[in-house]
């Protein structure tokens, strides 16, 4: 399963928009119904994790209607990382 982020316009996506790409990296199917991006998913991934590989098997069986994947459009996968930084120091 190869899991991949396409950049978005909205300013509500920022994040980009979650996606499943074939084995290939020729397709790609939209996964907005299972999380809306990388990060959430990762967040629920034991919710997301079975129905992301259901939508990667029915692309890669042609299950679903498809769009062709073209890597410039690929966004950073993880844009924003979560954490936590002290900036306190020691002593």
């Amino acid at each position: 399963m190869k899991l991949a982020s396409l950049k978005s316009d909205s300013a509500a996506r920022r994040d980009g928009r979650l996606v499943v790409v074939s084995n290939d990296l020729a397709w790609y199917v939209l996964a907005d119904a299972v999380a809306p991006t990388l990060q959430a998913a990762l967040d629920d991934w034991d919710r997301c994790e079975p129905m992301l590989r259901a939508l990667a098997y029915s692309l890669e069986t042609g299950g679903l209607p498809r769009a062709r994947f073209h890597e410039h459009e690929a966004a950073s996968p993880l844009p924003r990382a979560f954490q936590w930084a002290d900036g306190g120091g020691a002593g």
